[in-house]
């Protein structure tokens, strides 16, 4: 089942947060994060239709009640800062620190894993509090997206038990250092936290079949990814 954490804007923030955001979405878009900045990176051959960190929009604003997830602790905490980020690119992205100002702090939002058109409630990364009459001023964007990301794989075959993972070789290949990444849902639909996890497993041969715990990995939990080396 999803969380029911508390994400909310009350009236006075939403009508101030919004309009803001409505303003800050532009100067995400055409300053500070160009395509330039994410074509730099070769490791996946990037081309100048790369996806970049134009295509990451900060949807809302808001505060938040809950676990804390973004460094593992799931440590309650109340009334921090967290942002709404959408992935509108046709990219998987890998890593991305959004940089804003906050009533003169600085307040950082790094976000992993996010799928293709996906959103992620990303929690501000010291849990900086947030006030009804905040104001919010966008500073940088640095992100790095693949598009040779395995969103789904024929090569692997998973079974979930609870917390428990069954990773099968369908193939025919050995696979080295076989991996699942998820992230876990809130309870509207949206991915909570910009953390993703990862369950490594040792090599399979074709048919081999390995458990692991995944120590986060809830009814709630939708994998994002799959890695491996053939060998």
């Amino acid at each position: 089942m999803a969380r029911n954490n508390r994400i909310y804007l009350n009236g006075t923030v939403t009508l101030r947060v919004m309009a803001s955001v409505l303003v800050l979405l532009l100067a995400v878009t055409f300053s500070g994060c160009t395509k330039e900045d994410s074509t730099k990176d070769i490791s996946y051959g990037a081309t100048q239709n790369r996806a970049s960190s134009e295509d990451l929009y900060c949807l809302e604003f808001t505060s938040y009640s809950g676990p804390y997830v973004e460094d593992g602790s799931n440590e309650e905490v109340e009334n921090i800062l967290a942002v709404l980020l959408e992935n509108r690119s046709d990219e998987y992205l890998e890593f991305a620190t959004v940089t804003y100002d906050v009533d003169g702090k600085t307040a950082q939002f790094v976000v992993s894993g996010l799928p293709p058109s996906k959103r992620a409630w990303v929690l501000e990364a010291n849990r900086m509090g947030v006030k009804a009459d905040s104001e919010f001023e966008f500073l940088d964007c640095q992100s790095t997206f693949r598009d040779d990301a395995l969103l789904t794989t024929d090569k692997l075959e998973v079974e979930v038990d609870g917390n428990t993972l069954t990773l099968k070789n369908i193939s025919e290949d050995n696979l080295s250092n076989p991996c699942v990444y998820y992230k876990n849902l809130n309870s509207d639909g949206n991915y909570l936290g910009g953390i993703t996890y990862m369950v490594g497993f040792d090599t399979l041969k074709p048919d081999d079949i390995q458990k692991k715990q995944a120590g986060h990995y809830e009814d709630n939990s939708r994998i994002v990814r799959y890695s491996y080396q053939m060998e």
